[in-house]
């Protein structure tokens, strides 16, 4: 298990999101977080991709999970995934 670390505007605190089951693709990467705070966490740090980031609850792990894309994601026809401009 690995952790994101962001810091909190408000506290000045760093803050620790714990990511599981990182796995990288031919169009991007994806791992589950404990929450969904915690996901869209997570995703505001990938918030400058130009290639997209959903964030999406998985019902069958019942888990949070956060998907980055990469600049072959949109030529696959995944739903979320944008051509750069």
């Amino acid at each position: 298990m690995s952790s994101l670390t962001t810091r909190n505007k408000r506290t000045d605190k760093a803050e620790a999101i714990r990511q599981r089951d990182l796995t990288k693709t031919d169009w991007g990467f994806h791992f589950f977080v404990d929450g969904e705070l915690e996901a869209y966490k997570a995703a505001y740090l990938y918030r400058y991709n130009r290639y997209g980031v959903k964030v999406e609850f998985a019902g069958g792990i019942q888990q949070w999970m956060v998907t980055v894309f990469n600049d072959k994601a949109a030529d696959y026809g995944i739903d979320g995934a944008q051509r750069a401009a």
